[in-house]
């Protein structure tokens, strides 16, 4: 877990400081944008280094396909 948090501590340091004063507004597309870019970021800093047990490469495979899914939310309220 230590491996983890200094990796995210890393990304952290990436980032802009941003004070409270600061007010940026993002689009929708930009904000997906960022979050994407971050998180492909993390996924190649916290490659595991072993395979994961079958059942959580399932349960992985899973969350992927239903992540991937047509949502069920309409219009307005879905985040995508």
């Amino acid at each position: 877990m230590n491996e983890i948090a200094r990796k995210v501590g890393t990304m952290a340091n990436l980032s802009i400081d941003l004070t409270s004063e600061t007010d940026i507004a993002l689009d929708g597309r930009t904000s997906r944008a960022v979050r994407d870019g971050i998180g492909e970021r993390l996924r190649e800093m916290m490659a595991p280094t072993t395979p994961l047990p079958p059942r959580l490469q399932d349960l992985m495979s899973r969350l992927r396909d239903i992540d991937d899914a047509p949502s069920i939310v309409s219009g307005s309220l879905s985040p995508r």
